[in-house]
């Protein structure tokens, strides 16, 4: 994965000793923040980051107020961010998701199903820096990340179960989502979707 830079972001430093050790030895590039402040500063910096791993529960500033500060900014408008979090309430993953989160893992997580998410969220098929057509901005315009993701499977070809697969999601869930995405977008049915994205 050379060449992906992630931010990560928790005020735990083993926590971030440990995610920092697992990234680098997978081939990441990593930079480290240990509040929300330090993030902005980082990001103000304009690395350039394809990735943030946000911790929600922080002092001063939690993770929820980093996500939208980061989202205020040009440099991260358009960045993936991850809530990794102690916080495994099934109320606090729904808030995550409606902040417009890629994802939400848990800690303590497993190593591999960690690499897994994190790779998928920053190496899927179509990206908005890659595929700039008005269609595609118009669908990122109405959609979470994660919808815009299994959009973007759907434009690829992919089925329910396969987006499931790639996603760590169960098939209940990725059904779920896919209907979420038609009524939003007020199209009928999957194909549309493809149709949309790949202008056909």
């Amino acid at each position: 994965m050379e060449g992906y830079r992630i931010l990560c972001v928790d005020d735990d430093i083993n926590m971030l000793n440990t995610i920092e050790d697992i990234l680098i030895n997978t081939g990441y590039s990593v930079s480290l923040a240990k509040s929300g402040k330090q993030a902005l500063d980082f990001i103000r910096k304009g690395i350039g980051y394809q990735l943030v791993l946000l911790d929600v529960d922080m002092p001063d500033m939690d993770g929820y107020e980093t996500f939208r500060e980061i989202r205020s900014l040009e440099q991260g408008r358009g960045v993936p961010i991850i809530f990794l979090t102690a916080m495994d309430g099934a109320d606090f993953e729904i808030k995550g998701f409606e902040y417009g989160a890629a994802d939400y893992i848990t800690k303590p997580f497993v190593k591999s199903v960690f690499l897994a998410r994190v790779k998928n969220r920053i190496s899927t098929p179509l990206r908005q820096k890659d595929i700039q057509t008005d269609n595609y901005r118009k669908l990122a315009g109405k959609l979470t990340d994660l919808e815009l993701k299994v959009s973007e499977y759907i434009a690829e070809g992919l089925s329910n179960q396969e987006i499931a697969e790639k996603t760590n999601y169960s098939y209940g869930y990725i059904k779920r989502v896919v209907s979420g995405i038609l009524e939003k977008t007020e199209m009928e049915k999957r194909s549309d979707i493809r149709q949309f994205l790949k202008g056909e």
